[in-house]
């Protein structure tokens, strides 16, 4: 009986050192899978083609200036992040956590944040032409960017029981060209807007609660 629990207990070891064993080799890979060098093969073995991030905990990379047009980043966690001067133009961002996140100086147009979390992320000098913004976040910076015909809102006759809006206390418009964008229903209460463009705009059912609305035209 002591030699059975014995041979029990060795088959037992040897498992679990097999399970470290694998761990040890997949933990490397995985490291490697976060990394700007590993998106960089990823975007090369593309070949142009919009690669597929979905997913991953990409918090806090720099990947600053790559072509990432079309990305998919659905549901990853770009939290303190570098994208600045991206062409992010056309991904997804739905359900990513964009908190703290950089997009300064970044090519967004029609890109889509829909239910993204974008608290203290940074939009300065951003391209978000005719993107999608449906997304909730106190002190979002979108100074000097460009939304043009974007959309943060919907139109009165296709709300539900609970609007479908963007949720953006306290961000930052200034300077920003919202000409032709859609802000119906929009959380807007304590953003400022000086010398924002709004030709165009809609605002219809807006909060703008504490705002400032010191526009340009």
């Amino acid at each position: 009986m002591k030699l059975l629990n014995r041979a029990r207990i060795s088959r037992h070891h040897a498992r679990f050192a097999s399970v470290i064993l694998f761990v040890a080799a997949v933990a490397p890979a995985v490291a490697a899978e976060l990394s700007r060098a590993w998106i960089e093969k990823t975007l090369a073995e593309a070949h142009g083609a919009p690669i597929d991030l979905a997913n991953l905990d990409l918090s806090g990379l720099d990947l600053s200036g790559l072509d990432l047009h079309g990305a998919d980043f659905f549901s990853a966690i770009l939290a303190g992040a570098k994208l600045a001067k991206s062409d992010l133009s056309g991904a997804n961002f739905t359900r990513a956590d964009l908190q703290n996140a950089d997009f300064s100086g970044a090519s967004m147009k029609a890109a889509t944040l829909y239910a993204a979390l974008l608290d203290g992320a940074n939009f300065t000098g951003a391209d978000l032409s005719d993107s999608r913004i449906i997304g909730g976040g106190r002190g979002v910076n979108f100074r000097n960017a460009k939304l043009i015909g974007a959309d943060l809102g919907a139109d009165p006759a296709n709300q539900g029981m609970v609007p479908v809006r963007a949720e953006l206390p306290e961000a930052n418009f200034d300077g920003a060209d919202l000409t032709r964008a859609n802000l119906t229903h929009a959380v807007l209460s304590g953003t400022t807007f000086t010398g924002a463009i709004v030709t165009g705009a809609r605002f219809d059912y807006a909060v703008l609660d504490g705002s400032n609305l010191s526009l340009g035209r």
